[in-house]
């Protein structure tokens, strides 16, 4: 089982490999990622927040999505940035082929 860390660009993994995807998020500003794609052959297992290393405010982090690759084959991930309660901001995609 091997784990990947990236941002969102293509990769190769084998079945059971976890896949991190690092993003970079202000949440100060009211913006924040979300899924809304996700191959069958991918389970989103975790999201989560990493805080800035700046200690002033307004400091950007990472919003972290974990996968695992369940089943070979070629599967999507799509995340768009939105502003809570408006149109979308920004988008990230990539490709998981599962070896």
């Amino acid at each position: 089982m091997k784990h990947i860390a990236t941002g969102p660009k293509d990769v190769t993994v084998g079945v059971g490999d976890t896949i991190e995807l690092h993003l970079p998020e202000n949440t100060s500003r009211d913006y924040c990622w979300s899924t809304s794609r996700i191959g069958e052959g991918l389970v989103l297992r975790d999201i989560r927040f990493l805080p800035s290393k700046n200690p002033l405010p307004g400091g950007a982090g990472e919003r972290v999505f974990s996968f695992t690759a369940r089943r070979a084959g070629t599967w999507p991930i799509s995340l768009r940035m939105r502003k809570h309660a408006d149109l979308i901001a920004d988008s990230a995609n990539m490709t998981v082929t599962v070896a």
